[in-house]
């Protein structure tokens, strides 16, 4: 008797030695996160390594959720077959240095130093380091801090997806600045909806014409007073590229980019954008609470 704890991301499938679909399992009602497997077996000993034309062997597979890791343990035995004593590994901790990669960094300023650099930057990002492809977005970070969970979701997301979350993402912001139904706002929203090219003055991704039309708009302020008799950028001049972030070359940089800009549209706020987002586009993910960090809050 066996057991072993597994991070489970996908659906559970059993299958024969030869790699085989068991049509009797069609659908194993295992849900996502981590389980603890127990298998008992009996009957191992009987026809050891043997060629049999009927089954001799017998098993037994429970499966209930947990919390937290484990290593595999060995409760009972009583045969001979794979009498191999389990050997567990360590695991290496993520501001450990790689193996295989390069040293220098920690030779240079020394392990301690290295280590809590990885803790920080691990911290600012959520609650685990970032991958390559979030270390690629400049704004992503400002949303993982909120909600990992989601970021990495965004990650996921497959191109046709990304588009429409960007789009949403600059109706948004110009619906909160008061032009979403200006005539050519309109239009460019529109399009950018339906995946056509967008109109004047929003075919220039470098913005200048996006500038020029908003300067000559009597209908946008670009400014406002505040309290003090300052003036500051009105919500419409924050919003103003929302469309060009939207329609960034590459998905994910479009998502990212037009949702911060949406965000400070609407005075930064990152929460109330990220509860509209999650039920908007993504209703079944876990809530953000439930993300599991690999290091804390702070140090």
């Amino acid at each position: 008797m066996e057991e072993a704890t597994i991070k489970v991301s996908k659906p559970v499938r059993v299958i024969t030695m030869d790699g085989e679909l068991l049509p009797d399992f069609a659908r194993v009602p295992i849900t996502k996160g981590r389980h603890t497997f127990r298998v008992s077996a009996q009957g191992r000993d009987l026809n050891w390594d043997l060629t049999v034309t009927e089954p001799t062997e017998s098993y037994l597979v429970q499966v209930w959720k947990v919390t937290q890791p484990a290593a595999m343990r060995r409760l009972h035995k009583t045969d001979t077959a794979w009498n191999d004593e389990i050997v567990t590994h360590a695991v290496r901790n993520f501001w450990d240095p790689d193996p295989a990669g390069d040293a220098t960094l920690y030779l240079k300023y020394g392990y301690e130093q290295m280590a809590t650099w990885a803790k920080e930057e691990a911290i600012r990002w959520g609650g685990r380091p970032p991958t390559d492809t979030l270390r690629g977005q400049y704004y992503a970070q400002e949303f993982a801090g909120h909600d990992r969970m989601l970021v990495d979701a965004l990650v996921r997301c497959r191109a046709p997806k990304l588009r429409r979350i960007a789009a949403w993402s600059a109706r948004r912001a110009y619906t909160i600045a008061g032009i979403a139904e200006i005539e050519w706002v309109r239009a460019g929203l529109d399009a950018m909806d339906n995946a056509d090219p967008l109109p004047y003055p929003f075919d220039d991704h470098a913005g200048a014409h996006v500038w020029e039309a908003f300067q000559s708009e009597h209908r946008i302020e670009l400014s406002t007073t505040d309290d003090n008799g300052e003036r500051q950028a009105s919500a419409a001049l924050i919003a103003s590229r929302a469309l060009i972030d939207a329609s960034m070359e590459k998905p994910l940089s479009a998502v990212f980019n037009s949702l911060r800009t949406a965000a400070l549209t609407d005075g930064s706020d990152y929460l109330q954008l990220i509860t509209d987002l999650r039920r908007e586009f993504f209703p079944k993910l876990a809530p953000a609470d439930q993300y599991e960090r690999w290091i804390g809050h702070s140090l």
